[in-house]
């Protein structure tokens, strides 16, 4: 599981940057620059998808294009028409939970629940096993 320490440092460094990046374009909703952060949060998760395969752990890869991939059909539809409150909202709910996401890497409460997954696997592979 050590494997796993740099490429959430990684993500950690590359996502804390994405966040504050957000949070200026957010202040004044500029709509083209919060769709870049959607384009960052892409190629973030298809830069790291490597790693991730190598330890089996996708759901990262997962959360983060996913992301990315939302702010930039929200940003899509907002350019056809205008932006309206509850597309605020899903931007600031997108940060937020990314925001979340982060601060568990940072406290390191991320890679404590992945042990304790692993844990768990192995413990049900040794009882199946028996």
């Amino acid at each position: 599981m050590e494997r796993f320490l740099p490429i959430l440092s990684v993500i950690q460094t590359r996502l804390r940057k994405i966040l504050a990046r957000n949070e200026d374009y957010m202040s004044s909703w500029n709509i083209a620059k919060i769709g870049d952060v959607g384009e960052d949060l892409i190629k973030l998760a298809r830069d790291v998808y490597p790693q991730l395969i190598e330890v089996e752990h996708r759901i990262l890869f997962q959360s983060l294009r996913e992301a990315g991939l939302g702010i930039r059909a929200r940003v899509a539809e907002i350019q056809k028409g205008e932006l309206k409150e509850e597309d605020k909202v899903y931007f600031r709910n997108v940060h937020e939970a990314l925001g979340n996401l982060c601060g568990k890497i940072e406290t390191g409460e991320y890679y404590k629940a992945l042990l304790e997954v692993a844990a768990k696997r192995e413990q049900e592979y040794l009882s199946s096993s028996s």
